[in-house]
């Protein structure tokens, strides 16, 4: 489900005062941090763990994560022992901006004192309102996927922004996304039609008077638009 914009899984619990989600799998705890973070941070640029083996009371630290825009303490939702850390994020830490309930999972537990703490996790339903909150509160905003290149361009012509994103996209990886942010009153008709030429795909578009966002996605090789 969505809430602000925000991706929240149904099949995860949510500790919304400390940011982080639970899978329960078996009698193990895999342990993230919510999308919140992620567009709240920036892309991360730093990821750290602390030991492996250790009791962790909840609200306790995990490790860090760090962005250009925000330095974040990972606390633990549950009580338990730190039984594994995702080294991947060692050398990915913009993995928790991109996938951040899959494959950018933080930790893994072994609760402790589940019987007792497991009403402060909560479903996304049952946690909508209060995630709601805090995502006004900290004025994070949301997009379908986290882009890995921003193009700011107010002020400019459609013609220059399409020769600027031309040259990134035709540059780029296969999945790169691109954040473009136009105040052109036609920039949505100039964006479609420059997406059916070039073959990449428009995965969302929102309009925020007087400006545009648009979410280019590179998704085949590049041909000339």
């Amino acid at each position: 489900m969505k809430v602000g914009n925000c991706a929240f899984p149904d099949d995860a619990l949510f500790d919304v005062e400390n940011g982080t989600w639970v899978r329960l799998q078996g009698g193990t705890a895999v342990v993230g941090v919510t999308s919140v973070l992620g567009w709240l941070s920036g892309r991360l640029t730093a990821v750290s763990f602390k030991e492996r083996g250790r009791l962790y009371q909840r609200g306790k630290g995990l490790g860090t994560v760090e962005g250009p825009r925000h330095f974040e303490v990972v606390r633990s939702p549950l009580t338990g022992t730190a039984v594994d850390f995702n080294a991947e994020l060692t050398g990915r830490p913009w993995l928790v901006n991109k996938d951040p309930y899959g494959a950018a999972w933080f930790a893994k537990v072994r609760p402790a004192a589940l019987e007792e703490e497991a009403g402060v996790l909560l479903d996304a339903g049952a946690a909508a309102a209060a995630l709601g909150e805090k995502i006004a509160q900290l004025r994070v905003r949301c997009f379908d996927e986290f882009p890995d290149v921003e193009m700011f361009e107010v002020g400019s012509g459609c013609s220059a922004v399409l020769v600027r994103l031309n040259d990134i996209v035709s540059k780029a990886e296969v999945g790169t996304v691109v954040h473009v942010v136009s105040d052109e009153p036609t920039a949505w008709i100039e964006m479609v039609r420059w997406s059916d030429q070039t073959g990449q795909a428009l995965v969302e578009t929102r309009e925020e008077k007087p400006l545009t966002h648009f979410l280019v996605k590179k998704v085949t090789e590049w041909k000339t638009a």
